[in-house]
């Protein structure tokens, strides 16, 4: 998936995965402690890998309303269209290598499973 994602978009998973969280979040952007949370990472490794995302351009760093010493991270133009392209890849990619081995009975078997035990291991918050 890295590979691919690279390949197509010189996006790395890394930053792929942040991108999606900071994008459908329900606030229209991210605090770091919250996405550090989503990604289940530190929240000094959230604010270095937000860092190297907002330096090539992806997100952008702005004022939390709710909290004036805290900030958000919001996608940047540049960052919406590269997530956008980089799902349809992320889709394909993913069904190329999941289609063969499983059928759709067992994709949504699987994607259920996996997030009862992101549930489970993120104390009951869902995933």
């Amino acid at each position: 998936m890295d590979a691919r994602l690279r390949e197509k978009h010189d996006l790395p998973l890394a930053f792929f995965e942040p991108l999606h969280f900071i994008e459908y979040s329900p606030d229209g952007g991210e605090r770091i402690g919250d996405l550090a949370q989503a990604l289940r990472i530190t929240v000094g490794g959230t604010s270095k890998l937000a860092d190297r995302i907002e330096r090539a351009g992806l997100i952008r760093r702005e004022p939390d309303p709710n909290d004036r010493r805290a900030s958000r991270v919001a996608l940047t133009e540049s960052g919406r269209r590269t997530l956008a392209a980089a799902v349809k890849t992320y889709e394909a990619e993913l069904a190329r290598i999941l289609d063969p081995e499983l059928d759709e009975e067992e994709q949504r078997a699987m994607h259920d499973l996996v997030a009862r035990v992101l549930t489970a291991t993120s104390d009951g918050e869902p995933a």
